[in-house]
């Protein structure tokens, strides 16, 4: 693959605090595997965020469905559907709740 498209972002973790206010972080960068699936649900790639939750995966243009994956069980991101254009990498963010209200 001449490595011309693809997606390219963050996982981040949030709320990281009961409350919210000045000063006070709203979310912190997330490790986790991605898993990159196609239109019929077939894993065609898989990734992971680094500790700056960052993460980019090389492919063709296309209609995907990201699942991030926590090494441990615990908080999670829903699917989240994005389509990947003709020599453009996708900018995505994935939300993790971490469930603290």
């Amino acid at each position: 693959m001449n490595g011309s498209s693809g997606i390219a972002g963050e996982v981040i973790l949030r709320p990281v605090s009961p409350v919210e206010g000045p000063g006070i972080p709203t979310h912190r960068p997330y490790e986790a595997g991605i898993r990159i699936m196609d239109e019929s649900g077939r894993t065609v790639a898989e990734c992971r965020s680094g500790p700056d939750g960052r993460f980019r995966a090389e492919l063709p243009p296309g209609t995907y469905v990201l699942h991030a994956e926590p090494d441990v069980a615990g908080p999670r991101a829903p699917p989240q559907t994005v389509t990947v254009e003709k020599k453009r990498f996708a900018a995505v963010r994935i939300v993790v709740d971490s469930g603290i209200r």
